[in-house]
């Protein structure tokens, strides 16, 4: 019977797996396969785009020690709004690469966990950051370069024109444009004094107030060594050098002092550039060669394997993997935290209750789960402090001292098309989705509010995208977070908002066209989540709120979190396959009639008694001398 039971039990599990949609022979390639090594060169900028890629190792080097300025974009890969800018910065960057040798366009991901302490260290707070930080600066307590708030390629170039402008250059840049004003009184003579014999023109260009006009042109030009851009806001000079101030024009003035006026087609510092590089180019000279900042070897992902990984998440849309559960914890403890300078007031308790909520409902492994039990208990001890470095210090002592934590390093379920799509904010609401479920079902707890608190208070303190974060708490607000009545209602809210979510964002510019976001869960994942489908006239869904409560309860039940794609799966608990063998164990025994059992157990008993009896009967047996033998003898 036992080898009948083994023969069952493989016949239901090859049967499983080909039902999941994998082929049994590929199943434990499939479970083994290892992910790509994490690849430093990832993040929304690569090789094609003219940005300098930043990191821990580069910054100082790239930023501090050289003798030019640097607009750094902080940004975090998995922020919606950092994506829907990272098409402008690239536009921004690709139109001002001709100013690098004066100012470079960079960028650094605070994404990556070991950007955490420069990110920290420079206070960053929401993303994306652009600051200005110029030649000789260091950075020092309350001064960590100028902010940039615009986001609209003309409004930064001015600003970054008049930030450059403004500097007092001490740096030894030759590159460096001359940003004072011709002031009346100076001759011609006056203006080539000092300069290299290379400038043989001086272009004037007439800047009023409150504009970069010159400045951005002078800029601009930094390529063509044969001339200098000067610029001036007194009308007195413009008629010393015989040009009207109220027309697009400008004076080409050479060591001869011989006077061109150029004509501009309109009043912008592209085509105020472009007109001087015509008339130069009519002069038989040209530019020097631009140096390419930022190039290197393009990165590369392993296509194959995240195309299997792709290929089986479309086949089962319905599954909650674990890895995703753990990237999100791990980016959350080793990143969004660590990286925050002070973590003190409301911030400090919003800590507190997430470590609260993330102990009681852990998805980890045995060590993972004694490093958040341990992790809350250093920060709770905390009243009116904490130093993120500390915070950092405090978890790798802990990952030292437990051992091994996750048993992936890559999203499985939140995994995108490209390495800028989806992944971490995915992952994170897979992640209190899971917790509000086990929340529904812990008798030990009655708050139902404890995982939409804890949410609430990470995204608005922690969470990396601002513009994510203001969107959520105005919709928490709108949707009456806080009058949520039981836990059931809870894991239904956040159900609700994650689908306003994707509702919002759906044909966005940061939405994965592998992944396009839909409301959930769809028909094909639960035909009785629907009593209808939306239409044209009516864009809300007609939902079964009963059957979607425990369609979700199901997925995200503990037992049923799909393990695809772990790299280290002995650090969680038995596996599902595991328990259903030791549930055939137990029915093996369960099939057998109890009398006949209770036959057994009485014949065993009177078995042992038997063999008792006679081994004391032989061990104790002696000999004895009879009376009469004795009489007989005498």
């Amino acid at each position: 019977m036992w080898n009948q039971q083994l023969v069952v039990f493989t016949l239901v599990s090859a049967l499983y797996y080909v039902q999941a949609g994998v082929p049994l022979r590929r199943y434990e390639t499939l479970m083994m396969q290892q992910s790509p090594q994490e690849n430093p060169e990832l993040g929304l900028y690569d090789d094609n785009d003219k940005v300098v890629r930043l990191t821990a190792t580069n910054f100082n080097a790239s930023v501090l020690e050289q003798n030019r300025s640097s607009l750094v974009e902080f940004y975090n890969t998995y922020c919606g709004h950092c994506r829907r800018f990272a098409p402008t910065y690239k536009e921004l960057a690709a139109e001002l690469h001709g100013w690098q040798d004066v100012v470079a366009i960079s960028a650094i991901d605070c994404a990556a966990e070991e950007n955490n302490g420069i990110c920290r260290t420079y206070e960053v707070m929401g993303y994306p950051t652009m600051r200005y930080m110029g030649p000789g600066y260091k950075p020092a307590a309350g001064n960590f370069g100028q902010s940039l708030t615009s986001q609209k390629i003309n409004e930064i170039r001015s600003q970054l024109a008049a930030l450059i402008a403004a500097e007092n250059q001490t740096a030894n840049n030759p590159h460096w444009p001359n940003f004072t004003p011709v002031a009346e009184g100076e001759t011609v003579s006056a203006l080539f004094e000092g300069l290299h014999s290379q400038r043989e023109h001086i272009a004037l260009i007439y800047e009023p107030e409150n504009s970069t006009l010159a400045s951005e042109t002078a800029l601009h030009l930094l390529h063509w060594p044969a001339v200098q851009v000067r610029r001036f806001s007194e009308a007195a000079v413009a008629t010393k050098y015989q040009l009207d101030i109220n027309s697009n024009q400008v004076a080409l003035v050479n060591r001869q002092n011989h006077r061109q006026l150029l004509e501009v087609s309109e009043q912008s510092s592209a085509a105020y550039a472009k007109a001087i590089e015509n008339a130069l180019l009519s002069l038989h000279l040209t530019p020097r060669p631009r140096l390419l900042l930022g190039k290197g070897e393009q990165a590369k992902i392993n296509n194959a394997t995240n195309k299997d990984i792709v290929d089986y998440v479309h086949r089962n849309k319905h599954l909650v993997y674990q890895a995703d559960l753990e990237q999100a914890i791990r980016t959350i403890l080793h990143n969004e935290v660590s990286k925050v300078n002070e973590i003190k007031g409301e911030q400090l308790l919003a800590l507190q209750r997430f470590l609260t909520v993330l102990q009681r409902y852990n998805p980890l492994g045995t060590n993972g789960r004694q490093l958040v039990s341990q992790l809350k208990d250093y920060v709770v001890q905390f009243n009116q402090a904490l130093k993120g470095a500390d915070f950092e210090q405090e978890l790798k002592r802990l990952e030292a001292k437990l051992g091994s934590i996750y048993s992936s390093r890559h999203f499985v379920g939140c995994i995108g098309s490209s390495p800028s799509k989806r992944g971490y904010s995915c992952s994170l609401w897979t992640l209190f989705h899971f917790m509000s479920v086990q929340a529904a079902g812990n008798e030990h707890s009655q708050d139902p509010l404890e995982v939409l608190q804890a949410m609430h208070g990470y995204i608005k303190n922690f969470f990396g995208c601002t513009d994510c974060a203001e969107h959520f708490q105005a919709m928490a607000a709108r949707r009456k977070i806080w009058s949520v009545p039981t836990k059931d209602e809870a894991v239904l809210w956040l159900w609700a908002a994650h689908n306003e979510v994707n509702q919002r964002l759906a044909g966005d510019a940061t939405e994965d066209a592998e992944f396009p976001k839909k409301q959930f869960p769809s028909a094909e994942s639960c035909a009785q989540c629907h009593h209808g489908t939306a239409s044209a006239a009516n864009s809300e869904y007609n939902w079964n709120m009963e059957a979607v409560l425990s369609f979700l309860k199901n997925i995200h039940n503990p037992q049923f979190v799909s393990r695809y794609g772990l790299q280290h799966e002995e650090l969680l608990q038995d596996t599902l396959e595991k328990m259903r063998a030791k549930r055939q164990i137990s029915n093996v025994f369960s099939d057998v009639d109890m009398q006949m059992g209770m036959f057994l157990y009485a014949f065993c008993i009177i078995m042992m008694v038997l063999a008792f009896k006679l081994f004391a009967f032989k061990s104790g047996y002696r000999k004895k001398p009879y009376g009469h033998d004795l009489l007989g003898k005498v």
